[in-house]
């Protein structure tokens, strides 16, 4: 697949255009996103068998992605627990569905109330996932979402993220107050154009560009 660097505006209208001019709907793409992410994740670990893998999920559709990784995580015989943030019943539907998914298969989630940060048992997780923020985000992280940023990044777990590094820019690659530091960034069919500028390159780790299911058309414009 040819790498191209977008922004987070170009990216936005292209998931548009997939959907309305081609009928690739988000869900697709969604399951798509988190079952790339799933593969490299056991590409990275080998056998799963009992692993405990602990999967942090913000309130977007970068923690819908991570609710899918889960489910296929799990189907492969690792100990998924998974994390989230907020009241799914304001999730975004198809985020809602995957979340709803994963109880139904009996997979572990657990809510993350600020007050629970403290009380997690990171030496447990053989690996950390990172869904917690996508590529909208632009103002400083803060609250809650903050703090567990900045646990996950003293705990020095292995860290996979999910699309991007949570708090970094995806157009100038500079931390939103606070960021994850990944040793891999499994970027969803394009690459940001942040990854490579200012704070990037020492957020990503290695980054791996997944094929999630965008018509190539949008890679032969470049």
């Amino acid at each position: 697949m040819k790498k191209i660097v977008l922004t987070r505006e170009e990216i936005s209208r292209i998931e548009q255009e997939t959907e309305e001019r081609y009928g690739i709907k988000r869900l697709i793409l969604m399951e798509n996103a988190g079952r790339q992410l799933a593969e490299v994740i056991k590409e990275y670990m080998g056998n799963l068998d009992g692993k405990k893998i602990f999967i942090f999920c913000g309130k977007g559709n970068n923690g819908g992605d991570g609710f899918v990784a889960a489910r296929y995580l799990f189907n492969w015989n690792a100990e998924v627990e998974v994390y989230y943030l907020g009241n799914p019943e304001n999730y975004t539907d198809i985020s809602s569905l995957n979340f709803n998914i994963l109880n139904k298969m009996g997979v572990k989630t657990i809510p993350l109330a600020k007050s629970d940060v403290y009380k997690l048992k990171y030496k447990e997780a053989y690996l950390i996932v990172d869904a917690i923020l996508g590529t909208g985000i632009k103002g400083e992280v803060r609250g809650e979402t903050r703090e567990l940023i900045e646990m996950i990044n003293r705990e020095s777990k292995k860290i996979v993220s999910a699309d991007i590094p949570s708090g970094l820019d995806a157009n100038t690659g500079k931390i939103c107050g606070v960021c994850i530091r990944a040793d891999i960034t499994v970027s969803f069919g394009f690459a940001k154009k942040g990854f490579y500028i200012n704070d990037g390159p020492s957020c990503c780790g290695e980054i791996k560009i997944v094929d999630i299911g965008f018509p190539k058309f949008f890679y032969e414009r470049k």
